[in-house]
């Protein structure tokens, strides 16, 4: 077992986190409860069904020609992560092409897990500090990392080293509290206002849904940033990777989705169009994912890939980090039908089934830093 190098939870004070509202996590889950009633296709007679909020495309507004590379990859030793991620993201012209000056910049890592980072279970603390570094550098005026995890957030966001990380950078850390989940519109209501229900046959998984939203409503921009890992819940064909990382905004019972894994990460997919997506492969959890538990299924992947297309990102590592045919990843063929195919100049995002296209393009880039 990795030793454990970060402070534990009982060093948190609550001046480390932004929580507004009370509880955390077991708050969320009654304010689940309570939102529920905003679901009910009926609702109370006489009362107007309450519109749902939309989530915005957070890459419409980068200025991004259809001849620029897709995805950048950088590789390096263990003591040039930062430089790594420099890499990564100056392969697609650097960080200024997607910060702005004055930008509020939301990072959302993987925290789900009270787990060391050695284990791979969750972003790599340093991964994300680089990013911090790299928005404030390009003028970002407020930097927020939120994520919504699986066990208790505050152990989670002290033991992960995303907490000291943050703290070191500057960074605002937004937790869960119920004040800040609101119903989103994953698709638009039916013409009565009623919400959309999703349709099974069609691989639908969310229609209206409670997202944590506090921390996206506050921004200008969106970077995912998501570790590589095996996800054994669903035997052979699947992984966690920077679509399933959405999975971390959602509220209410989302642990019902995981009985059809490829249409919730699939919807994931096309409920967020992110500014940048950046992949974590710095270690790979190759077996026992997606909480991990020991060194031994670990191995160092020595890699930082950021890209602008998540449908293809997600089939690059799933080959070259996880080593596994993404041919056989269900969720990606989903994922193109709801909305890969299209023209950008319509959806206003790439989404490109095969990874392969982009290098026989030359949009790939690859960089070594040493």
């Amino acid at each position: 077992m990795a030793q454990d190098r970060h402070h534990a939870p009982d060093d948190i004070t609550r001046r480390d986190f932004l929580i507004r509202g009370g509880a955390t996590l077991a708050a969320v889950g009654a304010g689940a409860a309570a939102a529920a009633l905003l679901y009910d296709p009926t609702g109370k007679a006489g009362l107007m069904h309450p519109q749902p909020l939309k989530l915005p495309n957070y890459f419409e507004r980068i200025d991004y020609p259809l001849s620029d590379p897709r995805i950048s990859v950088a590789r390096g030793p263990d003591n040039k992560v930062a430089a790594m991620v420099k890499a990564a993201v100056d392969g697609l012209g650097g960080v200024g092409r997607f910060i702005a000056p004055g930008d509020v910049v939301l990072l959302k890592p993987n925290v789900g897990f009270e787990r060391v980072p050695e284990l791979g279970a969750t972003t790599n603390p340093d991964v994300l500090r680089a990013l911090i570094r790299l928005c404030k550098e390009a003028g970002a005026s407020n930097v927020v990392v939120a994520d919504n995890p699986i066990e208790a957030p505050e152990s989670c966001f002290s033991r992960t080293g995303i907490l000291e990380a943050s703290r070191r950078e500057g960074a605002t850390i937004l937790t869960p509290a119920e004040v800040h989940f609101q119903p989103i519109a994953v698709r638009p209501p039916q013409p009565d206002g009623r919400p959309h229900q999703p349709d099974a046959a069609k691989n639908e998984a969310l229609g209206t849904w409670p997202i944590f939203w506090k921390p996206l409503a506050e921004a200008d921009k969106v970077i995912g940033v998501a570790p590589i890992k095996d996800h054994n819940l669903s035997g052979i064909g699947h992984a966690s990777m920077t679509m399933k990382n959405w999975y971390g905004l959602l509220g209410g019972r989302r642990n019902q989705f995981h009985q059809a894994i490829a249409n919730i990460v699939s919807d994931l997919g096309f409920m967020m169009s992110p500014t940048l997506t950046i992949a974590d492969g710095t270690r790979v959890l190759m077996r026992n994912g997606p909480t991990g538990g020991s060194l031994s299924d670990v191995k160092p992947g020595h890699t930082i890939a950021a890209a602008v297309d998540s449908i293809a990102l997600d089939a690059w590592c799933y080959r070259n980090l996880l080593d596994r045919d993404p041919a056989n990843l269900r969720f990606l063929d989903i994922a193109y039908e709801k909305f890969g195919g299209r023209p950008f100049e319509e959806s206003h995002r790439f989404a490109e089934r095969d990874w392969q296209a982009y290098r026989d393009q030359g949009k790939i880039v690859e960089t070594n830093v040493t």
